[in-house]
């Protein structure tokens, strides 16, 4: 049975799922990297009519997080040059802007707290504005070293404001059709931005069986990153301080994903994928402290940077779902998580594309996650207790609950043209009063999840 255009529609969807599992189950803002993902890719998923033609996909993602914390503004553009035997050369440009505020990993407290950190500038104190105008330059006493100092008020997350930070990012990847009808992908991307590199190459194969109703894949992904703060990498349970730190770390990823993608019937394909992963290296944010705090009130103490194991192994299983029905399109998908730092997660997601008219149309979609925390989580250090082998306070290793509801609405323009727009709200929810908090500590919020909303503006079209 050959696929008629609805499944080759649905089938190339599915060959997308496959790419995706090889991102990182952590990212610096978890919705941000959702929908930097969904900017990235083509609205239009209907490509099996791409022969010689050259598509250009691009996007431009608003994305900005509650309380004054993150924002970012992210465009996209990716070129797929095809040719009449199925071969394809894609290349995808990405620039992003960060700016904001980030939590620096501190409990929150009932008076001001006062945090230090190594400066850009050295040379004569002067006042440095930022996003709450509380950061200045001083000199530690004792030396002529200039540091960066901020304040945040009582009963108030400790951020770190004013931040700002640019990435640069180029993909290319080229997928040949093989004598036998197989197909070979080689990729290659790397990214900069002021403190991070990145270099990542892989390789996939897939092919066909069963009448072209059945496909097997398998592909592997490797990567090379290296971490350069501007102040330096911090030893793990030092003090937090104005000295700069010790030099570069670097870290590399191994990602292997193979799966099965079938044609259930006219209407329904299904996918099945597992997805093993190696991290080696340094994984430590070298910007976050934890806070040591007195045992009996539970006021700060001391603050240290955190420590992260140097080795992760990442698993996971996805079962993807596309169902065509009464002119309507439904994903649905569901992936199960677990990793060597103790994190178990599960992914729920569901989104009905409707069309409207013979140009518009509608797609609701809804998200929900949950983990369990890292087996080194901590809210904070207690003073006086021996230090455990690695601790990090970060809420992204925490347990917590994710909802995303979003809706799309695109419209075609100019025959096989495509213009869009996504909304989309992210809110993550955990415990904010542990039971095991001591002391005032049982009155703060330590929660410090994310609430984010975002918008994608994209337009995609096609030529000879």
């Amino acid at each position: 049975m050959q696929l008629n255009p609805r499944k080759k529609r649905l089938t190339a969807a599915l060959g997308l799922m496959t790419a995706n599992l090889f991102a990182g189950a952590l990212c610096a803002h978890p919705a941000q990297a959702q929908d930097s993902q969904n900017a990235s890719q083509n609205i239009n998923d209907d490509t099996s009519t791409d022969a010689n033609l050259t598509r250009v996909d691009s996007a431009i993602l608003f994305y900005q997080e509650a309380n004054g914390r993150v924002k970012a503004i992210e465009p996209v553009t990716s070129v797929t040059f095809n040719d009449d035997s199925g071969d394809s050369l894609h290349v995808k440009l990405t620039a992003d802007t960060l700016t904001g505020a980030t939590p620096n990993g501190a409990a929150p407290w009932t008076a001001a707290q006062t945090f230090v950190t190594p400066s850009k500038t050295q040379g004569q104190q002067t006042t440095v504005t930022s996003a709450s105008g509380n950061s200045q330059l001083v000199t530690i006493p004792g030396t002529d070293v200039t540091a960066r100092q901020y304040t945040t008020p009582a009963n108030t997350l400790p951020v770190d404001s004013g931040f700002r930070d640019q990435r640069y990012a180029i993909d290319l990847g080229y997928t040949g059709t093989l004598d036998n009808g197989d197909r070979l992908s080689l990729g290659g991307a790397y990214s900069t931005e002021h403190d991070y590199n990145s270099m990542s190459a892989n390789i996939g194969y897939a092919r066909d069986f069963n009448d072209k109703n059945t496909t097997v894949s398998a592909g592997l992904n490797f990567e090379h990153d290296t971490s350069k703060p501007y102040f330096g990498t911090p030893r793990p349970f030092t003090e937090m301080s104005g000295v700069s730190k010790g030099g570069n770390r670097t870290k590399n990823v191994v990602d292997f994903v193979g799966g099965v993608t079938q044609v259930m019937n006219r209407y329904w394909l299904a996918q099945i994928n597992y997805s093993l992963g190696d991290t080696s290296g340094y994984q430590t944010d070298p910007y976050r402290v934890i806070s040591v705090v007195d045992g009996v009130s539970g006021a700060p103490v001391k603050y240290l940077y955190e420590s992260r194991p140097g080795s992760r192994i990442r698993q996971s299983l996805y079962l993807g779902n596309k169902i065509a029905l009464w002119g309507t399109v439904a994903d649905v998908s569901a992936r199960l998580y677990h990793d060597s730092w103790g994190i178990n997660a599960e992914t729920l997601e569901v989104a009905e594309r409707i069309p409207l008219t013979s140009f518009l149309y509608v797609e609701p979609s809804y998200r929900y996650y949950h983990q369990t925390k890292a087996n080194f989580f901590h809210d904070y250090l207690i003073d006086g207790q021996a230090l455990p082998n690695y601790a990090s306070s970060d809420s992204r290793l925490g347990t917590f609950n994710a909802n995303t509801v979003a809706l799309k609405v695109g419209m075609r323009v100019l025959g096989n043209d495509e213009l869009y727009l996504r909304a989309a709200s992210y809110q993550q929810s955990g415990t904010s009063h542990p039971a095991s908090a001591i002391g005032d500590l049982k009155t703060e919020n330590l929660f410090t999840g994310i609430k984010a909303t975002s918008v994608i503006l994209g337009y995609s079209f096609a030529f000879y």
